[in-house]
């Protein structure tokens, strides 16, 4: 049989990058484009992808049999256009994740914070259940050799479902989990009901006879929950939900737990990751467990062996009383949870380096970020990392800095990296924490500052 040529416009995001695997692995000929060089797109060249920085139309060849393109691509892209004029078959990529998955047993994992976390947990669990599963992750897993993809050929799928540009309506699953829901890419949705109505949409796609694992502590959720005909599983802190979360201690860098559901105790549940919000996570997966009557032997050991996402509270560097961590989150819903989890550490001081993600976001919550940022004991503010925006008049970080100095906040704001690093360095105290925080290019800053500390020590 001949192999089909697919060609992936913005090859190097986590999301398309695990298609582009997922393809190369199954014989086609993949090639794809992106603006800059990454460890993803690395990875996918010694794979044996065909890379192309810059995007140009002529990228785009008449051999083609699909050009696959992610939201975040314009109308004006050069190689969309050219796709169309050669008369190419042009596939959005939720769409493509969609035609991949939907015949599978199919559990996505939907929600605004944790669902990465949330969907590598689940993954690793029917990995050490031995149900071989297929698994799509918006992150980096080391379980996954590193990717955001691993090949299964049982009959089950995990994927994420991400509401940005709502690409999960693609989906039909068999389990749907919702973490939470909270405003959010609101360069997308009207406002927070526009939010609800389009998850109350994915919910309702769930196959006839399937299940809706919930977060029953999420006001938002319950606003619409009880109005789709599925069997329903909540989980949470309140006592009200079915799946409660009681005995929750933390030390350290561990937590530990107990569930408990309307006729049975499951006790010493431990996780090596901080945060009540992870507790949560990891109940949404014993809902899975029990679903799919997995031991809960089976869960309990996946679960105390699972290692955190890349980036999601990452810890980077742990020596001479001084603990680094890059993370993720860049919603204010994230980064409290993020700190707090931190704070329950109980360190002598807690500096956060933070880089808000997006013009659009940081205009609709620089109040909230603040006050989120207050948390730490130590802040230093970067410049917005755009991402795929072009700038706001008006809006800058700025705008985080003097709500933050209202709420009595120790920040700075420092615009060049150079005097970040020598900030940090200068001001490090023994039993003291440091947080890289944000979606941004703030990862690469991180590591240049675990450099110095090795070279130093």
């Amino acid at each position: 049989m001949e192999k089909k040529n697919i060609f992936f416009i913005g090859i190097g995001g986590i999301g398309m990058s695990g298609l582009a695997e997922y393809f190369l692995r199954n014989g086609y000929i993949v090639s794809g484009s992106d603006m800059n060089e990454t460890h993803i797109t690395q990875r996918l060249a010694k794979l044996g992808a065909i890379v192309y920085y810059g995007h140009s139309s002529s990228n785009i060849t008449p051999n083609l049999d699909i050009v696959v393109y992610s939201s975040a691509v314009k109308n004006d892209n050069p190689e969309k256009i050219k796709s169309q004029e050669l008369g190419l078959r042009i596939i959005r990529r939720a769409e493509m994740l969609g035609e991949i998955v939907n015949d599978k047993y199919l559990i996505a994992i939907s929600g605004t914070h944790g669902k990465t976390t949330t969907t590598a947990m689940i993954g690793k669990l029917l990995v050490d259940a031995g149900l071989d599963p297929l698994i799509f992750v918006g992150g980096n897993v080391k379980l996954f050799d590193g990717g955001a993809y691993r090949f299964g050929s049982g009959k089950y799928a995990v994927v994420e479902a991400d509401e940005y540009d709502r690409s999960f309506l693609t989906l039909r699953p068999d389990i749907s989990i919702v973490t939470n829901i909270d405003a959010d890419h609101l360069d997308i949705y009207k406002d927070i009901d526009d939010i609800k109505d389009t998850f109350r949409q994915f919910c309702d796609k769930t196959k006839y006879g399937a299940y809706i694992v919930y977060c029953g502590d999420d006001e938002n959720i319950k606003s619409f929950i009880n109005s789709i005909n599925r069997e329903k599983i909540s989980y949470g802190y309140d006592q009200k939900n079915y799946l409660k979360i009681i005995d929750y201690f933390t030390e350290g860098n561990t937590v530990q737990f107990n569930i408990l559901n309307s006729h049975s105790r499951f006790d010493n549940i431990a996780l090596k990751i901080a945060g009540k919000h992870n507790a949560l996570n990891s109940t949404a997966c014993f809902a899975v467990s029990k679903i799919l009557e997995i031991p809960f032997e089976v869960y309990k050991n996946s679960i105390a062996g699972f290692n955190t996402v890349d980036r999601r509270l990452e810890l980077k560097y742990d020596a001479h009383g001084i603990k680094v961590y890059d993370d993720y989150s860049h919603h204010p819903v994230e980064v409290t949870a993020s700190l707090k989890a931190l704070k329950d550490m109980l360190c002598n001081k807690l500096t956060t380096v933070f880089q808000p993600h997006l013009f659009t976001r940081t205009r609709d919550f620089y109040k909230e970020f603040a006050s989120a940022l207050s948390i730490s004991d130590e802040v230093i503010l970067m410049d917005i990392y755009p991402a795929r925006e072009k700038s706001i008049e008006g809006i800058n970080s700025e705008l985080i800095f003097n709500e933050a100095l209202k709420n009595n906040v120790n920040i700075k704001l420092i615009h060049d990296r150079g005097e970040i690093l020598a900030d940090l360095i200068q001001n490090l105290i023994p039993g003291g924490i440091i947080v890289f925080q944000g979606a941004g290019d703030i990862t690469e800053l991180c590591n240049e500052f675990i450099n110095i500390l090795n070279k130093q020590n």
